[in-house]
């Protein structure tokens, strides 16, 4: 029986896809590896204690009220059995050449590479090897998107990323999962900073017959494009005054990149995006600038809470109504909260609500 467990996020239409978790840690020290004599009983082996992990992964996310140290430690176990899958995976192929189970091994040993960030660079050559030893495989398309999808997220691997994302496209443009590609590959045309190529990748996904009556889609579609339209327009002014009363200016950033993050401390999406902007703050601070804006329902609130989180917060933040005509939220046209805009040195809109998995990368190539 060939099994395999596909964690690839295929056929989300029009998102990129998702791993369930993903290693952000260093390394550590791996266990000893068990061998095994059939891959079936590997996968059972694995299938069933991550079974038990996600469950119980999935049960803590679902609290009213989440220990953030818990759910930590379960994302670690699931982390390293996941390292220990691989490392298992890994010596059944090395040691079973020739067998007829070792084309599902492969790939599965594929798919739990990508779920590691820092074995993606892994994940690319046992993609190749997987294509390379089982070019009549069902499971090549998947293969390949995996290929594009771990190269995407690489950073400074975004030409081969494209490359890969462009092959899967051309050679299976009728799966579900090619619009995901597709999206995948307009961002990487954004990191290359191929705009124009990026706009009429867009506009040609807008125009094909399976999106015209589908108005989420189209909307979804049509917000992405007329984001490109305030690359390289003029920052609106930012003139206000931070919570200790002092100006808080765009000015105070001239010659400098920079980042304008709007948020509201009790939304729960933009405390989810406070951790990308504060990492990026402290990778970058000296070349680059943050300054957000507060859009709490009122100052007093939002000012206690900065009080209160003093240690947490190095970038500097104000506040404005959001119902407030005229001010740079008007000005941009802020509609959802968290929004972030990236402006280059120069004080031009570089990107427009940005993804908050795509600030690192982006302050990388502002600031180098």
């Amino acid at each position: 029986m060939m099994r395999h467990l596909l964690f690839s996020g295929l056929g989300f239409l029009f998102a990129a896809p998702a791993v369930l978790v993903t290693a952000q840690e260093a390394p550590r020290e791996a266990p000893a590896v068990k061998t095994y004599e059939k891959y079936d009983a590997l996968f059972d082996d694995f299938d069933a204690r991550r079974r038990v992990l996600v469950t119980r992964f999935e049960r803590l996310q679902q609290k009213e009220r989440v220990d953030p140290d818990e759910l930590r430690r379960a994302e670690a176990e699931l982390i390293a059995l996941d390292r220990e899958y691989a490392a298992a995976l890994r010596l059944y192929v090395d040691g079973h050449a020739g067998a007829k189970d070792l084309m599902p091994a492969r790939f599965e040993l594929l798919v739990t590479l990508s779920r590691l960030e820092d074995r993606l660079a892994d994940a690319v050559a046992t993609a190749d090897e997987f294509i390379k030893n089982h070019p009549d495989a069902d499971l090549l398309p998947d293969a390949r998107f995996v290929k594009g999808q771990s190269l995407f997220r690489i950073q400074g691997r975004e030409a081969d990323a494209l490359e890969a994302l462009e092959v899967f496209i051309e050679k299976h443009s009728e799966r579900q999962d090619a619009d995901a590609a597709r999206m995948m590959r307009v961002r990487t045309l954004l990191f290359l900073d191929k705009v124009a190529d990026a706009r009429r990748s867009l506009d040609a996904l807008l125009k094909a017959d399976r999106v015209k009556g589908n108005a989420e889609a189209k909307a979804f579609l049509q917000a992405q494009i007329d984001a490109l339209d305030w690359i390289g327009r003029d920052m609106p002014r930012v003139d206000l005054k931070d919570a200790d009363g002092k100006p808080l200016q765009s000015a105070d950033f001239a010659g400098k990149p920079w980042l304008l993050f709007v948020w509201d401390t009790t939304s729960s999406a933009c405390m989810g995006e406070l951790p990308f902007v504060l990492e990026m703050h402290q990778r970058h601070s000296e070349k680059m600038g943050v300054l957000g804006i507060s859009v709490n329902e009122s100052q007093a609130a939002f000012e206690q809470w900065l009080a209160r989180n003093s240690e947490t917060m190095k970038f500097r933040n104000g506040w404005l109504d959001r119902e407030a005509e005229g001010t740079v939220i008007k000005r941009l046209a802020v509609s959802v909260i968290p929004f972030n805009v990236l402006v280059d040195a120069n004080g031009k809109v570089y990107r427009y609500d940005v993804r908050s998995d795509d600030l690192l990368r982006y302050a990388a190539r502002l600031t180098r």
